[in-house]
């Protein structure tokens, strides 16, 4: 395996929106955000919303691309595209710990695949611009479509070859998978439902529209302003951005205790991210798009005991047939696949192996 990391710049154009929220500039303000979202007479965003802004900027993205140094099973020139969730950066698909048991980034390039991680904007060591206004998810979105024309018309390969100390063997990439963890998942479902030329192939982990999706509220997320969290870590996080405050509340939020190893949860809570205000009610922006045009295959890939998806408990809250039908009418296929015993993080857990092969199992059964 071959990996760099480098960042990139990533020009993007979106609609955001500009809506009433209270503002968090300390711990002090976060119960009255919380309790603003949670509230049942709370207005919906489109109440809220004053008027849409107009984005249109270069960002700079960090990113890792890794590559088998041998294209043994003929998929190095499949670029998969990962998209983490709210609460983590790009480590969530690399995990450092027992990397041979976590890591999804190794699992994938062992089966052949070449793979795109990223800290989405707001994260990791991507660019944090105003969390408001800026940092929302149709941004996110376009972000995601910038990096994947990149992929398709060779600019990332080109980009990457001066931080490969022998370059890269390979010109272009011929087929692009994504893959999306939880908010990454709808990231990655309203690009397939917006431009569904762009990708062959996706699989959304931690994801499902159902009726209990987001039932245990804001609340449950233990939030505290990220500069007061950790003021070391978290220094360049101005006003808006906000993490699950304590290891307890990490836990209960991603985790299943039959399959977590007590280190991976310090390591999990040691490498969590911040998130922002504006990504909150303006992710109602892409939230369940039809993918009408899509013509890929997608798997929905869930996790038993997930708390923030289905409240929970994932066992028959969906119909393959009525999702196929509203959903993703013209996908190749569709495979819905629940991971026993795992929690909303489902990197994190011991079986994650054995989860990362369902996924290799369902693209290579579909040509990918």
């Amino acid at each position: 395996m071959t990996c760099a990391t480098w960042t990139l710049p990533v020009a993007a154009t979106a609609e955001n929106v500009i809506f009433d929220v209270p503002r968090v500039d300390s711990n002090i303000d976060v119960p009255n955000y919380v309790w603003y979202q949670d509230t049942w007479s709370t207005p919906d965003l489109a109440a809220r919303t004053r008027s849409t802004l107009h984005v249109d900027d270069t960002f700079g993205i960090n990113v890792q691309l890794c590559m088998p140094t041998r294209d043994t099973y003929g998929k190095r020139q499949i670029l998969q595209i990962a998209t983490h969730g709210f609460g983590f950066d790009k480590r969530y698909w690399d995990l450092e710990l027992e990397s041979d048991t976590y890591s999804y980034v190794r699992a994938a390039v062992k089966a052949g695949y070449s793979i795109l991680t990223y800290d989405r904007l707001g994260t990791g060591l991507s660019d944090k611009p105003d969390a408001y206004n800026i940092v929302q998810a149709p941004l996110q979105v376009e972000i995601l479509k910038s990096l994947t024309i990149l992929a398709r018309n060779g600019e990332l390969t080109k980009a990457a070859k001066p931080h490969f100390a022998d370059g890269l063997a390979v010109s272009n990439f011929t087929k692009i998978v994504h893959i999306g963890h939880s908010f990454g998942s709808t990231v990655t479902n309203a690009l397939q439902a917006q431009y569904p030329e762009l990708s062959d192939g996706a699989i959304q982990t931690s994801w499902l529209v159902n009726e209990h999706l987001g039932a245990f509220g804001q609340a449950a997320f233990g939030y505290e302003y990220a500069r007061e969290n950790d003021p070391m870590k978290f220094n360049d996080r101005g006003s808006g951005y906000i993490v699950v405050g304590t290891k307890n509340s990490f836990q209960q939020l991603f985790l299943a205790k039959a399959l977590l190893d007590p280190k991976m949860l310090d390591y999990g809570n040691s490498i969590k991210q911040p998130g922002t205000v504006g990504e909150g009610a303006p992710t109602e922006l892409i939230i369940g798009l039809p993918v009408i045009d899509f013509k890929g295959p997608v798997q929905l890939f869930l996790a038993e005991h997930d708390l923030p998806i289905c409240d929970g408990d994932c066992k028959g809250v969906y119909n393959v047939t009525q999702l196929k039908n509203s959903s993703f009418p013209k996908a190749s296929a569709l495979e819905v696949y629940i991971q026993p015993g795992a929690g909303h993080g489902l990197t994190l857990h011991k079986n994650a192996t054995a989860g990362y092969q369902v996924m290799f199992d369902f693209l290579g059964s579909n040509g990918l």
